[in-house]
């Protein structure tokens, strides 16, 4: 029985270290930052947009006036559309997420390729922008995904969580406190605007207030995605 348990426990981390640690690239280049000593930073919010926590993380950004790039995902642009649209009119940039953050929908290539299309084809139509960049939600990853987003033209990014405990809804204090324990030179780092299932951002925005500060304090340059890869957002 222990045996079969320890078995167990190697085949669940190989794949997680395979299929959704963040700096894998066991089948293909998904970069989660530059190898840099030079103290940069991107900022990353998923799951937008969402009322009214991308708003306020809009709202922070522009306070401290820094950079962010927002991972859209398509159901949730075509209900907030204006917010997408003051994504854009802000000055930061956007990036494709998928369509219904199911993760059914991420195992099988012909389900992937039209989640990646479809938000793709909304994005466009709400604000006239056509992303380069796409996460995937979960960051999984699989071979098939990749040729995806090869056809489409389109990059992935990856990117390091903040804090793994921003799905239990955490005190902004835990969730900052965490991202400055995480932080590196030249990472992107990933936290979340939107609501998926039960999330409540407010905390998150309460901590990226205090995070900003904190990083100018310790001598770091936050620029965009864009800026730190020297990838074009978009096509």
């Amino acid at each position: 029985m222990l045996y079969s348990l320890i078995i167990l426990a190697i085949i669940i981390i190989t794949a997680y270290y395979i299929f959704m640690w963040p700096k894998s690239s066991a089948f293909g280049y998904y970069p989660y930052g530059l190898k840099t000593d030079k103290k940069i930073i991107a900022l990353s919010f998923d799951d937008g947009p969402s009322e009214p926590y991308t708003a306020d993380m809009l709202a922070v950004l522009a306070k401290h006036g820094v950079p962010g790039t927002f991972f859209l995902v398509g159901k949730n642009v075509e209900k907030n559309p204006e917010l997408a649209r003051r994504i854009i009119a802000t000055g930061q940039t956007i990036g494709n997420h998928a369509y219904s953050h199911q993760l059914g929908k991420y195992l099988s290539s012909p389900s992937l390729k039209d989640e990646i299309e479809l938000t793709q084809e909304i994005i466009f139509k709400v604000t006239g922008k056509k992303p380069a960049y796409f996460r995937s939600p979960w960051l999984i990853r699989n071979p098939g995904m990749f040729r995806v987003l090869a056809a489409n033209k389109m990059t992935p990014i990856s990117g390091i969580f903040g804090t793994q405990k921003e799905v239990y809804l955490v005190p902004a204090k835990k969730i900052f406190n965490d991202a400055c324990s995480n932080l590196k030179p030249g990472q992107i780092m990933v936290f979340h605007d939107g609501i998926n299932k039960n999330g409540n951002r407010s905390e998150t925005v309460k901590a990226i207030d205090l995070f900003i500060p904190e990083l100018k304090r310790r001598g770091y340059e936050i620029v965009s995605v864009e800026a730190l890869l020297g990838i074009p957002a978009y096509q």
